[in-house]
């Protein structure tokens, strides 16, 4: 998809959701100076606002003297793994809308990196079928232990190209196979997909049995991708910048609005999204965090506030 294309789409899902779009959601400062944040502001406290999510991220968090992480072979499907996929794929602009299936028929390799390499090839004939399409794809073993691939894709499902994308998938791997090349070119092996708050696909990743390399299988690496500039950079509000919106009553002498209390709001949600975990209460005062929908909150806190 072209620059000129992708921003008349970010335009048309901004007026269809009424503003859902995180652009819409900027401070009065940011909005005020006519331009986003730059850059500069990334050593400094901040909000960071995706399509759906917002992060709260503050800077000099962490352990500078820890030592990185020792890179070993990849043989399941870790947490870490699944929160970095289900926020990338809630996160998607444009949206994921469907789910195209590959898999073998009789014969599948053990080795990974023939695996991989079948399904790198299917998506450079991908991106040349549909040209600028965004994707995501997810890794499992079925019960047969055969290597499969979902795909989600930011199109919708059209006969024509369904009948494309199956053909070159069994020419790379199943050549000569009209079962195979039946399977693939079915209806059902390309479907729409609303990914929503990605609830659905947390329950999905949770089929342990599928997540897991099976024995003699080698070299398989991660377990998911996706092509790049699938997820949009976000927008960054200073956290100072919030202080700027801050009323003061003038009888009470109370404060409404402003850093703390945006944050405090924002925390009770991240709060409740973690089960109330205590841990989460005493962390989140001075560490970064992420609210998975956090964006249409922080709207609604804007809006309440008057920016």
């Amino acid at each position: 998809m072209s620059a000129e294309a992708r921003e008349a789409a970010l335009r048309a899902a901004t007026e269809s959701l009424g503003g859902a779009r995180p652009e819409s959601a900027l401070s009065g400062a940011v909005r005020r100076s006519g331009t986003l944040v730059t850059s500069c502001i990334s050593q400094h406290d901040r909000l960071e606002i995706f399509p759906v999510s917002l992060r709260v991220k503050r800077s000099g968090c962490g352990n500078p003297n820890q030592e990185p992480p020792t890179k070993t072979a990849v043989n399941s499907f870790s947490a870490h793994s699944r929160r970095r996929l289900r926020f990338r794929a809630v996160n998607a602009f444009p949206s994921l809308v469907s789910q195209f299936g590959l898999t073998y028929h009789d014969k599948w390799p053990t080795d990974g990196r023939t695996s991989k390499a079948h399904l790198n090839a299917w998506l450079t004939a991908l991106r040349r079928i549909l040209p600028g399409v965004g994707y995501l794809w997810l890794l499992e073993f079925q019960r047969r232990n055969a290597p499969h691939y979902h795909v989600f894709l930011t199109v919708p499902p059209d006969e024509r190209t369904r009948l494309q994308l199956a053909e070159a998938w069994c020419r790379i791997t199943s050549p000569g196979d009209p079962a195979a090349l039946r399977f693939h070119q079915d209806s059902r092996n390309w479907i729409s997909w609303d990914m929503g708050t990605g609830s659905y696909l947390c329950k999905y990743l949770d089929k342990e049995a599928q997540k897991a390399v099976p024995e003699g299988y080698y070299g398989f690496g991660r377990f998911w991708g996706n092509s790049r500039g699938l997820e949009p950079e976000p927008v960054e509000i200073p956290l100072d910048d919030l202080d700027g919106a801050a009323q003061v009553d003038q009888d009470t002498g109370e404060i409404y609005g402003g850093q703390s209390t945006v944050i405090r709001w924002l925390g009770r949600l991240a709060e409740k999204q973690t089960g109330g975990y205590s841990r989460f209460r005493t962390r989140a005062p001075h560490g970064s965090y992420t609210i998975l929908q956090g964006a249409k909150a922080y709207k609604q806190i804007e809006r309440y506030f008057g920016q």
